[in-house]
């Protein structure tokens, strides 16, 4: 009996010890309404995406997703009790946090399990967008000690009025104008039909016809003091962040 458990137990102990390593690099989640202790964690060799967005025409680096919380919003009329019974479901959620209103729609983050890693972040976001509930997901990045949240809005200048230019690149993406700020600056908001979240529609319209800025709006918060520790931070609000 020894004999044999012995070297069962040293060709064991790497596999439990693989395991139980948090990847920053892993396959996509697995098993997502389960347990997150479950979820598939095993490396496919490629690394984490890295964001980045353009202000004043200077590239800003975003890194990768954070991995404790994501944006959402719901459907209109949707009760705070039911959002979260609805997103309890998912094991890879930990809570709902309080609303905050954009121009079009009211955004909530949802605080997730610890463990996660950037490929698992972004495939919870594709699944909550799956959600019939949800309307829009997306992530939240760390940039100078701020957590920014991609709301489901960017703000865009046209040049010389041509707000007919920018209508048209909309139509192509599924966005919508949804205000004006002044002459030539206007509100454009996505939602999970659209080609892409607010920060990948500022990066598409940079540089088209008749378009002379584009930048995502944030949701801008304190980042934790422990980026570890995972907790909602206080205090979010809703701006363009500049540098």
């Amino acid at each position: 009996m020894k004999i044999k458990f012995i070297p069962l137990l040293l060709y064991a102990l790497p596999i439990l010890a693989f395991i139980s390593c948090r990847q920053e690099d892993g396959s996509p989640i697995r098993n997502v309404r389960f347990d997150p202790n479950l979820l598939n964690q095993a490396v496919d060799g490629s690394p984490c995406a890295s964001y980045s967005y353009f202000y004043q025409d200077e590239q800003a680096n975003l890194g990768s997703v954070y991995t404790k919380q994501v944006l959402v919003a719901f459907a209109d009329g949707s009760k705070y009790e039911d959002l979260k019974k609805a997103t309890s479901k998912y094991g890879f959620v930990r809570g709902l946090g309080s609303p905050n209103n954009s121009n079009s729609a009211t955004l909530y983050t949802l605080e997730l399990a610890n463990g996660l890693n950037c490929k698992q972040t972004e495939e919870a976001i594709r699944v909550l967008a799956n959600d019939p509930m949800v309307i829009y997901a997306a992530p939240y990045f760390i940039k100078d000690n701020n957590l920014l949240g991609i709301s489901n809005e960017a703000i865009v200048t046209t040049r010389n009025g041509n707000k007919a230019a920018l209508e048209q690149l909309l139509q192509n993406y599924n966005a919508a104008v949804v205000a004006s700020l002044g002459d030539d600056i206007y509100v454009v908001k996505v939602d999970k039909n659209s080609v892409g979240n607010a920060l990948e529609l500022a990066n598409h319209l940079k540089g088209q016809e008749g378009i002379v800025h584009a930048e995502p709006d944030f949701i801008v918060s304190l980042a934790p003091a422990h980026p570890g520790r995972n907790r909602n931070p206080n205090g979010t609000s809703r701006a363009a962040f500049t540098h």
